[in-house]
């Protein structure tokens, strides 16, 4: 990583700063580094020896299926990353790079003793923890219904808005996100797409109201960007 130390992020001007309104005795200890593509934030098995907060790109959260499949547990573009670790003896899964992307790096031994002396940063923690704790849980929901159909309209209906869901990845790594392969994603997309449940329109996928089965229900491959199909 290609690091970019900054004391005190709070003595930049608010335009700058990523994490206005974080307690100072947190944001002081952030280090600032750069990821490529490609490129592990941590290892499955290492020692943990910091805490992550992604400012911007894309760090995912992965580990390796019985059937050698790569299952992504978590994107994160914006968040915490091996909060957990502040009591694992071990990093549960690996971190790896999506995206170039900017991460602060927080010492996980300095963390806990910010957390043990301020409680303010304590209640501020805890109500981070319990936003990405009931985003997990939807995901271990969408995870745990059988149907393909079912994790993408489920998907749709909890990570979007008002119905609309508009990808940031690929349909390949929303595939892994979804634990499904590529393959199975297209034919479920290609059935909901048929059953009128949903529209899509190159990278957005929406929800519609009335469904309905289209006269001609083709296959569905990558729709081009700009090209709908009901």
């Amino acid at each position: 990583m290609d690091s970019l130390r900054n004391p005190d992020p709070f003595s930049r001007s608010t335009a700058d700063n990523p994490m206005v309104g974080w307690p100072s005795d947190l944001a002081c200890l952030g280090v600032r580094s750069r990821l490529g593509v490609g490129e592990n934030l941590f290892l499955r098995g290492r020692v943990p020896t910091h805490v992550f907060w992604v400012e911007s790109g894309e760090v995912q959260l992965q580990r390796t299926s019985p059937h050698g499949h790569n299952v992504i547990l978590q994107r994160v573009r914006e968040g915490f990353v091996a909060e957990a670790s502040l009591q694992a003896t071990r990093y549960h899964c690996d971190a790896v790079a999506a995206e170039p992307s900017t991460v602060w790096s927080f010492p996980r031994g300095r963390v806990l003793k910010a957390l043990r002396s301020s409680p303010d940063l304590a209640l501020w923690w805890a109500t981070r923890l319990a936003e990405q704790l009931r985003s997990a849980r939807l995901r271990l929901e969408r995870l745990s219904l059988k149907g393909a159909c079912d994790r993408i309209l489920h998907a749709i209906e909890t990570e979007g808005s008002d119905g609309l869901l508009s990808l940031a990845s690929t349909r390949r790594e929303w595939a892994a996100e979804l634990g499904l392969t590529p393959e199975a994603l297209y034919r479920s997309l290609a059935r909901l797409r048929r059953n009128g449940l949903v529209q899509i329109c190159g990278d957005e996928l929406k929800l519609l109201p009335n469904p309905t089965v289209p006269p001609n229900a083709g296959s569905l491959g990558e729709t081009p960007r700009g090209a709908c199909q009901l």
